[in-house]
């Protein structure tokens, strides 16, 4: 069993019961905000309407301000002219999309409540750039599944790895740690806190999203992220959500595992095949898609995602892997 630098910590498993009693101890996990579990109630009910929407949203001005900026980007509207209200927005982008960005919005503001000052863990830069860039991967993997909602993958994807906030209250010495030794690899950084906690961060962070009451959709998708749990019963498009969701955590790799980019890019590969049976001309096509909604993604969360140079060099390295053309030109010539 690998062997970490967490060991000298002063916390360890089986410690004063279970994770998750320690977790309701130490912590009083912020409650969903208001505005958040009303937007999910409503969209889950067929009679909601436009104006009842847009009147619940302009009940938080930072929500407003935040949706009218996309609104009018031209990734998300390209309009000729500009969107002024949330009505409009909501026209423009269609209801699905408007609430999967307030609601992204408000856990985004909720997670960076627990993001104290005082604790020496995880770095949140790297946890919010990696989280949007998966809820960019999910929703283009949404797409090209043809999914009916791609937007549900798209929050499922942005919340995967809420659970590492969470051990980081419980245990914010041991999540700087493990986080630190396994380098930006998720795969890695999951053993480890099996190793060191009983579970990880997806179970931890299915936990969160069952206490937030949110839709048992995100709830499965968080808990299975790191392998679609596709065994017990599912209908054909819960599984496919899973396996989106999944799959953007390795897809957004490509632009975290800086170390390791062309490992990246064949862990992706093989998991598209398994979990979505997609061919490698198929990830290459969904890669090349990612950044087109990063900036406007990151600006609408304030979190800086890379230069130019940076958010491109997944694309060159993906493509010289995987281009069949490229891969044909690199071929000896026959005798």
């Amino acid at each position: 069993m690998p062997t970490t630098h967490a060991e000298d910590s002063h916390w360890h498993p089986g410690e004063d019961g279970s994770l998750f009693d320690r977790l309701r101890r130490s912590l009083s996990l912020p409650a969903l905000p208001p505005i958040a579990s009303q937007i999910l109630k409503m969209c889950r009910n067929e009679e909601a309407d436009i104006e009842k929407l847009a009147d619940l949203m302009s009940q938080d001005p930072a929500v407003v301000a935040r949706l009218l900026q996309i609104a009018n980007s031209s990734y998300y509207g390209g309009t000729r002219h500009t969107v002024t209200n949330i009505a409009q927005a909501i026209t423009l982008l269609g209801m699905n999309a408007v609430s999967s960005l307030a609601l992204s919005f408000c856990f985004y503001r909720l997670c960076q409540d627990m993001n104290h000052p005082e604790h020496v863990g995880m770095d949140h830069a790297k946890f919010w750039r990696r989280s949007i860039i998966a809820s960019i991967a999910g929703r283009t993997l949404g797409h090209w599944c043809k999914l009916p909602d791609p937007e549900l993958v798209f929050i499922g994807a942005l919340l995967q790895d809420i659970g590492l906030l969470a051990l980081n209250e419980v245990a914010p010495e041991v999540t700087r740690t493990l986080t630190m030794d396994a380098k930006d690899n998720h795969t890695q950084l999951q053993r480890f806190e099996k190793q060191y906690f009983g579970c990880d961060h997806a179970k931890m962070g299915s936990w969160i999203a069952e206490s937030w009451q949110l839709p048992e959709e995100f709830q499965n998708a968080i808990s299975a992220s790191h392998q679609p749990d596709v065994s017990h019963e599912c209908t054909e498009e819960q599984k496919a959500i899973m396996s989106c969701v999944a799959l953007s955590g390795l897809l957004a790799d490509l632009w975290c595992r800086h170390a390791e980019t062309e490992e990246a890019v064949y862990e992706a590969v093989l998991a598209a095949k398994e979990w979505l049976e997609f061919s490698a001309d198929d990830v290459l096509a969904i890669i090349n898609q990612i950044p087109e909604g990063l900036s406007e993604i990151a600006s609408f969360f304030q979190v800086h995602i890379g230069s130019t140079a940076e958010i491109e060099r997944p694309l060159h390295v993906a493509t010289t892997i995987l281009a069949p053309r490229l891969i044909h030109e690199t071929q000896p010539e026959s005798a």
